[in-house]
């Protein structure tokens, strides 16, 4: 049907001029109402959109985003847990810690 009225190709947008800032070494919450987009948001940052177009800029601290350095100095821990369903929120964001920072970070840090 929208060929035939000279659609050619439909673009659904999920996110639109999206601004944000992150402060180093602070535990950010992004909150808002169901389908709002903060998952959609997350998961174009975290670079596992794998369909579809990105468009625009990401940006980090200025400079464009290169995903290799995003995952070294960013952590992204989902509301639903595939580990563990009993965990709670701090356990999972421990547990995150101690999967990805390094052996230097002392225990106390990560906790």
């Amino acid at each position: 049907e929208m060929k035939e009225q000279g659609i050619i190709e439909d673009k659904l947008q999920l996110l639109r001029e999206v601004t944000g800032a992150f402060r180093p070494g602070v535990l950010t919450a992004l909150m808002g109402v169901s389908g709002a987009g903060k998952t959609t948001l997350m998961d174009v940052l975290a670079g596992r959109k794998t369909g579809g177009y990105i468009e625009g800029d990401i940006r980090i601290s200025g400079y464009p985003k290169n995903q290799g350095t995003f995952a070294r100095i960013s952590g992204y821990c989902e509301q639903t847990d595939i580990h563990s369903p009993q965990v709670t929120v701090k356990e999972s964001l421990i547990y995150s810690a101690f999967l990805r920072l390094p052996p230097e970070v002392g225990d106390n840090e990560k906790m």
